[in-house]
Order: C-alpha cells, then sequence, then structure tokens
C-alpha cells in the first residue's frame, strides 16, 4: 500500500467557512472589501438616483429649508456630478470632502489590489485614523466657510 501525501492533504482541508474568511482577515483588507463594497452602493445609487429624487419630489436640503443654513454635506450631490463629469476643480469648490474620499478611495484600493496582484515591493496602504480625521476636518471647514459666505451675503 502506497501513501499518497497529496491526497491526505486533501481529505484534511476544511470547507469554506465566511465566519474564517472574514474574521481571519487584517483589518486593512477588511476595509478594502468594504471599499469595494461602497463602490457597488454609489455605483447603485448613481444610476438609481435620478428616478428616486424625481418620485421623492427631492429639490432643496431639508436642513437648509428648517435652518436657512447650509447643512455639512450641501454641495455633495453637486460634487459627485461634477466628478462623474471630470470637473475636478467644481468637485473641490462644491464640496472637497468627496474629491478627498475619492482620491483616498483610489490609492487604498488600488495599493491592495497591486499587492494581491503580487507586485513587487507594493504593500497595500494602512489605514490610520488620521485620514478620517482629516475627511471630518474637511466637512467641518467646507461648512463653517459656506455658512459663513452666506451669513455676509444675507447681511450686506
Amino acid at each position: 500500500m502506497t501513501f499518497n501525501h497529496k491526497e491526505n492533504e486533501d481529505k484534511q482541508k476544511k470547507p469554506f467557512s465566511v465566519r474564517e474568511w472574514l474574521f481571519g482577515m487584517s483589518f486593512d483588507r477588511k476595509i478594502f472589501w468594504l471599499g469595494l463594497l461602497m463602490a457597488l452602493i454609489c455605483g447603485a445609487g448613481w444610476f438609481f438616483y435620478p428616478h428616486i429624487s424625481s418620485l421623492l419630489g427631492i429639490t432643496e436640503c431639508r436642513f437648509k429649508q428648517v435652518t436657512g443654513f447650509y447643512c455639512p454635506g450641501c454641495g455633495g450631490t453637486r460634487a459627485v456630478k461634477a466628478l462623474l463629469s471630470g470637473h475636478i476643480i467644481k468637485a473641490i469648490i462644491y464640496h472637497p470632502f468627496v474629491p478627498y474620499c475619492l482620491f483616498m478611495w483610489i490609492i487604498y484600493e488600488g495599493s491592495h489590489i497591486l499587492e494581491m496582484l503580487h507586485v513587487p515591493k507594493i504593500k497595500g496602504m494602512k489605514f490610520e485614523n488620521a485620514y478620517a480625521y482629516f475627511g471630518i476636518y474637511i466637512i467641518f471647514i467646507n461648512w463653517i466657510l459656506k455658512n459663513f459666505i452666506l451669513f455676509l451675503l444675507n447681511h450686506s
């Protein structure tokens, strides 16, 4: 009787487990997969938004209707539309957080894809809290500046 080592290994392999796959990954790899999922959701939103917004009658930001001030996200939709049209400068003016997110997403996802393809000397970008804090800072500064300009225009 001959003993085949390869055949023994195949019998000992465990079946695929989503739980082991998900919880066995590093934090950065989980962020990578979450980024791809968000890209799919955003793509679906981009496809369905014109139909949904017309059905719901969305014309102006509810926050602005109630308070008279811009919300922290005002300009985001226009920024996305500008980016999709290739107008990067307009997108930055409308809401700088949107191009920042796209830029960070491209670098983060791209570096992980290159690492998964075993490109020499390429390591996937590591997530740092500073990236999120900088994004929050962009939103806050944008919100303050837009409302300050709005206030000056209304009181001049």
